[in-house]
């Protein structure tokens, strides 16, 4: 049986840079000192774990805290919560991803410049809700702007934009704001999909890039399963497979492929 692993793996630089703000922001912790994230700082449970054992608490508000240093995750935050931050007297970090914060810049050039705005992606995600922020309440639908959820894939942008030129507006601007790193992740996916007869998807149930490679994974035909740990990884998948591919989100640490990949040998 052979084990192939897709070539975009790990970390991407949005991630390691988040981990690396976190990690070093709980070094300079002082005994007393609480320091916070607003949300999963990444969405990798397992991660996420690690840096609670460290110190770092992930809180959904700001409402009970009272002191201390809060850190806006790598999806970014609604504008307010910033403000709210420093009206508590709390330090604030900002681990926002750039390719996110790009994003968060053509919205706003796009408001001062009078377009609706158009986002394409999942509106319960907290990169979206923080887009929508600065988006605001303008409702001028015959000149707009088209961005995307950074982890959108190709595929579904496109066919929204076709669905969105096909309504009558004097004026449309797109913008391809879909990250590099995504995008290469998903061509990676689909290039392992064809020589591969099983797909194992590694990453949080909770990431948005992740669930994008499982969606294509899922539609290729190729049975497919989406986990998090090596603790999942089944015997029976394997019966009659020969070509087995490994494909990882942009939050999955490369050790975390190492053990399924450990755990699929044994087997």
């Amino acid at each position: 049986m052979k084990i192939k692993v897709a070539k975009c793996a790990g970390f991407c630089f949005g991630v390691k840079r988040a981990i690396n703000i976190a990690e070093n922001a709980l070094k300079e912790l002082r005994p007393g000192d609480k320091i916070y994230s607003l949300g999963p700082i990444i969405h990798n449970p397992q991660v996420v774990e690690e840096l609670f054992k460290e110190g770092l608490q992930v809180i959904s508000s700001l409402e009970k805290i009272k002191g201390g240093t809060a850190i806006i995750s790598s999806h970014g935050a609604p504008l307010k919560v910033a403000g709210d931050i420093r009206k508590k007297g709390m330090k604030l970090i900002d681990a926002t991803c750039p390719f996110v914060k790009y994003a968060q810049n053509i919205v706003k050039d796009l408001k001062k410049e009078g377009y609706g705005i158009v986002i394409v992606g999942d509106s319960a995600h907290p990169e979206v809700k923080a887009l929508k922020s600065i988006a605001g309440k303008n409702k001028n639908l015959k000149k707009i702007g088209v961005i995307s959820q950074t982890t959108q894939s190709r595929e579904n942008y496109i066919n929204e934009i076709k669905k969105i030129l096909s309504e009558d507006f004097s004026e449309v601007k797109i913008f391809n704001t879909i990250c590099n790193d995504t995008s290469k992740r998903q061509l990676a996916t689909r290039r392992l999909l064809e020589d591969c007869d099983l797909m194992i998807v590694v990453g949080g149930k909770n990431s948005a890039n992740t669930k994008r490679l499982w969606q294509i994974c899922k539609e290729s035909g190729v049975d497919s399963f989406h986990i998090e740990t090596e603790l999942e990884v089944s015997k029976n998948w394997f019966r009659g497979k020969k070509r087995i591919g490994i494909t990882s989100g942009a939050s999955t640490p490369d050790s975390m492929v190492k053990k399924i990949i450990e755990r699929i040998r044994r087997f």
